[in-house]
């Protein structure tokens, strides 16, 4: 059998933020997180089939570090099968503890803790759910594993909801999907309409290689092209503006220094929705584009993460 990494993470809150930055982090096949009761720090536990890179996860730490304003426990690493050869100092805070684990399908077993999702009109569910999606919900298909975005996040919740808000079903419309990780809202575009032409971009390779394999399961590759950018820097992004729906999930920072990218991009009526921030950070992140010339149409608050839709000034499907 296949050695597995298991990396466990205690933090004192926001379970939902650190669980999906290390599972974009460690191209993990299965996350999940609990505590034994409302005072207690969330136990989370991701479990892949490669050694995790040990930049790459302490990167993730620092910018959930930034986004929820905790600091981190202790994160452990294990090997099935043979000791470990890692040092001290490769994964951060703390030493890394090797165990042998039983001779067990976990991924199959942890992936159980991940039950079908309801968000707006859609049901968000992973391969080991058999039971047919309900009538009037559409369906995605999404194992919680390798990138960002398998529809447990408030800031994803918050997106798909504002997209199926604005966006129209009808017209052929053009879609950005900026930071796109797994890959779920360009594909919940191409799902409420056939006829969008989809540009989803990460600067992260695996997310994007991630998210066209989601796009190809979930019958809508034919919507999507998917890209490496940093941002809206690609030729891929540029060559198809300007957009009638611009989604940026991602970080307040970004956010903020992509506001007069994001504002170029953006069509005469077009909307950015942008999310992955707090309700602390609304103000900073609203200012900054406003500075660029957008205006804030709406806005919705879920579980502490905002949703923001801006437009230009004068412009927008509310005028």
């Amino acid at each position: 059998m296949q050695p597995l990494w298991e990396i466990r993470l205690e933090v004192p809150g926001d379970a939902e933020t650190w669980a999906d930055m290390l599972a974009a982090s460690c191209d993990t096949e299965t996350v999940s997180y609990h505590r034994d009761h409302d005072d207690a720090p969330w136990q989370i536990s991701a479990i892949t089939e490669t050694e995790p890179d040990p930049e790459r996860l302490h990167a993730a730490m620092v910018a959930a570090r930034m986004v929820t304003g905790s600091v981190t426990g202790s994160v452990t690493c294990s090997l099935t099968g043979s000791p470990a050869s890692i040092t001290p100092a490769s994964i951060m805070p703390s030493m890394p503890i090797v165990e042998s684990l039983a001779d067990r399908d976990w991924l199959a077993e942890n992936r159980k803790s991940f039950p079908p999702l309801d968000i707006a009109s859609f049901r968000v569910y992973g391969s080991h759910i058999t039971d047919p999606v309900p009538a009037g919900r559409i369906g995605l298909l999404i194992d919680a594993g390798q990138a960002f975005g398998s529809g447990t996040h408030a800031s994803t919740h918050g997106c798909v909801t504002m997209l199926e808000k604005y966006l129209d079903r009808h017209a052929a419309s053009s879609v950005a999907d900026i930071g796109c990780g797994s890959g779920i809202l360009a594909m919940a575009a191409a799902k409420l309409n056939p006829h969008c032409r989809i540009i989803a971009v990460d600067n992260d390779p695996v997310a994007v290689r991630v998210a066209a394999d989601n796009a190809a399961i979930n019958g809508v590759a034919g919507s999507i092209t998917c890209g490496v950018s940093d941002g809206y820097q690609a030729a891929l992004v540029a060559d198809h503006a300007p957009y009638q729906v611009i989604l940026a999930n991602i970080l307040p920072s970004p956010l903020m220094e992509m506001a007069a990218d994001a504002t170029a991009c953006l069509a005469p009526d077009g909307v950015l929705i942008v999310a992955g921030l707090m309700d602390i950070h609304v103000d900073d992140v609203q200012q900054s584009h406003e500075a660029h010339g957008l205006t804030l149409r709406d806005s919705m608050i879920f579980n502490d993460w905002a949703t923001l839709v801006f437009s230009h000034k004068g412009e927008g499907p509310n005028d």
